[in-house]
């Protein structure tokens, strides 16, 4: 098991940030991130929950407690679940019955979160070699997604893009892109919050193509919920794309029989 000093330099470089920057954001100096790092000294038990907050862990990963039994998907899990994010045992408001847990997007309240999902969408982009010229948000959830991953590609990965959003309706100029207006052959990245059974992103895509010819590069939700997978397929069929999602139903039971808790 990695000492504490081990694990903030893993965490900082999972991050992509230098210890004068980190330092400069939790409010200390570059030498004292440098002498934890080689534990020589260990950080003050009043600055664990800022450290902690700062890489969007809990404190007892930064202690190591969890960190090398759970997957990345799961410690996400486990940060939605911390934040409100994934509640459980929640009524469905449309059945009445109890749900084992329900994903609630409009929880991501802060710039540490969606800082944090962010860079989950970035990663999975830079790991799956996705090909892209834009990153499109869906309004309303998929905007402020999209947008926190087109800054987690410049400020981790130093990959510039083009970012843009639809409009539910348009502008009185009768504009339906805000940001960036797609050309044709435009390779884009569609960034929504769940897919259930797709329709929606569908006819997005529909409306998105009104403007210009685009090519669908990917296909990107938070969570894949118990979701039609027919229309997750058709989707992927239809534009010769791959929807990828940060979090499937496994990954959250998996996470919750781990022990990941709120």
């Amino acid at each position: 098991m990695n000492s504490i000093g081990k694990t903030i330099q893993c965490l900082r470089k999972a991050k992509g940030v230098t210890q004068e920057k980190m330092a400069q954001q939790i409010g200390v100096s570059f030498q004292t991130i440098s002498k934890w790092e080689n534990d020589v000294t260990m950080p003050d038990i009043l600055l664990l929950p800022v450290i902690a907050d700062y890489f969007g862990v809990s404190i007892d990963e930064l202690f190591q407690y969890k960190w090398n039994v759970m997957t990345s998907r799961e410690k996400l899990v486990g940060f939605m679940l911390k934040n409100g994010i994934i509640n459980l045992n929640v009524p469905d408001f449309a059945t009445g019955k109890k749900l084992d847990y329900y994903v609630n997007t409009e929880r991501f309240t802060t710039n540490m979160q969606l800082n944090a999902i962010g860079e989950e969408f970035a990663e999975c982009l830079m790991e799956n070699h996705v090909a892209f010229d834009a990153v499109v948000g869906l309004a309303y959830h998929g905007i402020s997604f999209a947008a926190a991953t087109a800054m987690a590609l410049q400020n981790k990965y130093g990959c510039t893009t083009h970012f843009c959003c639809d409009r539910q309706e348009p502008d009185s100029r009768g504009r339906t892109i805000c940001g960036y207006t797609p050309e044709d052959g435009d390779r884009i990245v569609i960034i929504d919050d769940v897919i259930r059974k797709g329709q929606s992103i569908d006819n997005r895509i529909a409306r998105l193509r009104e403007t210009a010819n685009v090519k669908i590069a990917a296909i990107m939700v938070i969570a894949d919920v118990k979701s039609d997978f027919a229309g997750r397929k058709r989707l992927e069929e239809k534009y010769h794309t791959k929807v990828y999602s940060l979090l499937t139903d496994e990954d959250i039971q998996s996470a919750m029989k781990k022990g990941a808790r709120p």
